[in-house]
């Protein structure tokens, strides 16, 4: 199907953007949640985790003017005052993406693994959710149970969790649990903006994998983007899903979904970072 890269980028920013800015003010405080925007280019730091490049993020590095503007450049140095491991996002297909490339490039940074978009229209799925799956939307204060299953079903430090905990109720934004036979098992979010809605955070407890939670999480937000009248639904799927990734690919595709374009991630090399090295040469 048709889509615009601009507004799934765009969404996909403000998606990570609408989670750094709910931290409560002591995680801000006391493990350096920060948030940050450079013209196009988007940083997002959680200093406590200095280590985990894929919650310490860069995007936008493909926008145009992100490199001739020097939005990029200061984006890294911003990250890099801060001492933490990063990871730089490089849509595929957009107006700055060769530039960005070749800068990073140019600067010792090293192309890793990296995010794939999946696109679908918002017409109804047809999908039918087994009658042992129960799934619940959360409201205003209801985050409690959704904020430990996403950092434990994404592979990340509990406390990562917190990042999670207020969405629910936030605007514009619809948040789901699946409670298998009565036990809370897993979550999935989702973001609608001008008239397109990006699914997320989705995670499901290692011991109920495999028997639909996801998919049914899935299926209620796709019925709910089109109550909502959206016309295009999508997702990313990339390195954070912790060895889940081919089932949730697998339940993207049965849902109807179509693979888009790659996010390329980059970060130092592994030398620099380990802390072995200074630097990098600037060619």
């Amino acid at each position: 199907m048709e889509y615009d890269s601009a507004a799934l980028e765009s969404i996909a920013k403000r998606f990570r953007r609408d989670m750094w800015a709910m931290a409560p003010e002591d995680a801000v405080i006391e493990s350096g949640v920060e948030v940050r925007a450079f013209g196009s280019v988007q940083a997002t730091v959680f200093a406590e985790f200095s280590e985990i490049p894929r919650i310490n993020t860069i995007q936008g590095a493909a926008e145009p003017g992100a490199v001739a503007d020097g939005h990029l450049a200061e984006a890294v140095e911003w990250m890099r005052a801060r001492e933490v491991d990063c990871r730089i996002s490089v849509a595929a297909d957009r107006p700055g993406t060769a530039e960005a490339e070749e800068w990073l490039r140019r600067r010792g940074f090293e192309r890793g693994e990296g995010w794939e978009k999946f696109v679908r229209d918002a017409s109804l799925p047809s999908l039918v959710q087994p009658p042992e799956i129960e799934i619940l939307e959360l409201g205003f204060g209801e985050g409690e149970g959704m904020d430990w299953i996403a950092a434990e079903g994404l592979g990340l430090p509990h406390l990562a969790g917190l990042l999670f905990y207020d969405l629910p109720g936030l605007a514009d934004w619809r948040c789901f649990v699946a409670l298998l036979e009565g036990e809370l098992v897993a979550c999935g979010s989702m973001l609608i903006h001008d008239g397109i809605a990006e699914l997320g955070i989705d995670a499901t407890m290692e011991h109920a994998r495999g028997r639909g939670c996801n998919l049914a999480l899935i299926r209620r937000r796709l019925i709910e983007a089109r109550k909502a009248r959206c016309h295009t639904v999508f997702a990313e799927l990339g390195d954070c899903e912790a060895g889940s990734s081919s089932a949730i690919r697998h339940n993207l595709q049965r849902a109807g979904f179509d693979e888009a374009y790659d996010c390329r991630n980059w970060q130092r090399p592994r030398f620099v970072r380990s802390g072995l090295e200074n630097g990098v040469p600037q060619r």
